[in-house]
């Protein structure tokens, strides 16, 4: 009951105009390969098998789908091939190691650490830089690699952004 009820708010927030769904697994890596693959992963996939039938049903457009899998890098590979058109990277994973893991197909989000926001504006700068570098100016998503703390000062979210646009654009031109 449950599922099908998470399932129904996800097409019900696309049928509100969300333009793309990203499905959270924030205990990949306290599972481990084995329980993971067991109890996690058939799941996710299930997910967006339903999702993606219930969207078509309600006649509605399909919208992206990421899978974000916190310290889940033991299954890059699997998880690019469940049924999501972007895995979401948190920041323990080299983005040209997981490029090469899950090859070109898949749309690779993140993986600033949030702990960078603490930093000054030029340091942001500097590792949004190497971020975009590393990840390179295909199917990519620039995005910290999880989540940000209470305590982030607003205006280093706002360095972390004009950097991304900044970068964006002179990697786009090279």
């Amino acid at each position: 009951r449950t599922e099908v009820s998470n399932n129904n708010v996800l097409i019900g927030q696309v049928a509100a105009g969300a333009q793309a769904l990203q499905l959270f697994e924030s205990h990949a890596g306290h599972l481990g390969t084995e329980l993971f693959s067991k109890f996690a992963l058939p799941y996710i996939r299930d997910v967006a098998k339903r999702v993606k039938a219930g969207l078509q049903k309600a006649g509605l457009a399909p919208v992206p789908m990421i899978i974000f899998a916190k310290d889940g890098h033991f299954a890059l590979e699997e998880l690019a091939q469940a049924g999501y058109e972007v895995v979401g990277l948190d920041w323990t994973v080299a983005p040209k190691k997981a490029r090469e893991r899950v090859g070109k197909a898949v749309t690779l989000q993140g993986n600033l650490d949030p702990c960078a926001l603490y930093a000054s504006e030029e340091e942001i700068g500097r590792l949004v830089q190497q971020m975009l570098d590393d990840f390179g100016p295909q199917r990519y998503i620039a995005n910290l690699g999880h989540g940000l703390y209470p305590d982030m000062d607003p205006e280093r979210v706002g360095a972390f952004v004009d950097a991304v646009h900044k970068h964006s654009r002179l990697l786009r031109q090279n």
